[in-house]
């Protein structure tokens, strides 16, 4: 490293704060204030007026975060290890939300057998009620939309590793729209369900297991839409990858999730 550089990066630790290794350990408002805006939010599904202050401090708190982070990027050593941090920290995110997901999969099985198969349940009850009439073509569209979306996602990546560049923000562009068309289907999908979260078990358990995954697409797409962005402003040109990998990643636990989803709620296969 020359002496301009062991200048720069001083003047530059001098600004952030930093102590220790450059680019980790730095003064910054933004773990306070995100988690200020995680408990707002939550404290919102007790009183609503909550979330007036929570989304935006959270929305604001996760901004200044990208922010600072990839302005400490050009700091940091690229490393050529395919298993990065940013990797290693999605392999345990995935994890927690194997545990969410199994939880709210728990509570369709639940639902389902107190309807039909407790003893005290009523004779002429059936999963799912009379009233559901799923689009099955509708369906099967959004979930071919939304395993099309991950290959080409994973396509993007590899793009990027070859250094096709340009192929690869097509490719997450592409992505990004097969993720926002699958939302404004099950969007339309919910409007002409015929049946309601409170019409009866299956349709609490229904609207609690899509609606899940169907925030899931939606944290799925910001997360594309900021790698994609980062993309273009070059900050993954020079060879910088775990982020953009552990997003994909991301986006392949969503396909996978809604396949299974698809298999149990919609082809009842169980």
């Amino acid at each position: 490293m020359g002496d301009d550089s062991i200048v720069q990066k001083s003047a530059w630790r001098a600004n952030m704060g930093v102590h220790g290794d450059p680019g980790e350990v730095h003064s910054s408002p933004v773990p306070i204030l995100f988690s200020l805006g995680v408990t707002l939010t939550l404290a919102a599904l007790l009183a609503w007026p909550f979330a007036l202050f929570g989304i935006p401090l959270l929305l604001v708190s996760i901004k200044m975060w990208i922010t600072e982070d990839v302005a400490m990027w050009k700091h940091r050593e690229i490393s050529d290890e395919k298993m990065g941090d940013v990797s290693w920290a999605m392999v345990w995110i995935i994890i927690t939300e194997v545990i969410v997901f199994g939880g709210f999969f728990a509570f369709w099985f639940w639902a389902k057998w107190h309807t039909i198969s407790w003893d005290g349940a009523i004779s002429s009850a059936t999963w799912p009620p009379s009233d559901v009439h799923h689009n099955m073509v509708l369906v099967i569209f959004n979930t071919c939309l939304l395993v099309s979306s991950g290959i080409v996602a994973h396509f993007a990546l590899h793009a990027h590793d070859s250094g096709r560049l340009e192929t690869s923000r097509r490719h997450l562009r592409i992505t990004i729209l097969f993720g926002t068309i699958f939302l404004l289907v099950q969007a339309y999908e919910y409007a002409n369900a015929g049946f309601t979260w409170s019409s009866h078990p299956y349709g609490t358990a229904f609207y609690a297991l899509t609606g899940l995954h169907g925030f899931h697409v939606l944290i799925g797409i910001i997360s594309l839409i900021i790698v994609y962005n980062l993309h273009m402003k070059g900050h993954y040109s020079d060879g910088r990858r775990d982020s953009f990998q552990a997003i994909v990643w991301y986006w392949h636990f969503v396909d996978v999730v809604w396949l299974l989803l698809f298999s149990i709620v919609y082809l009842e296969v169980i």
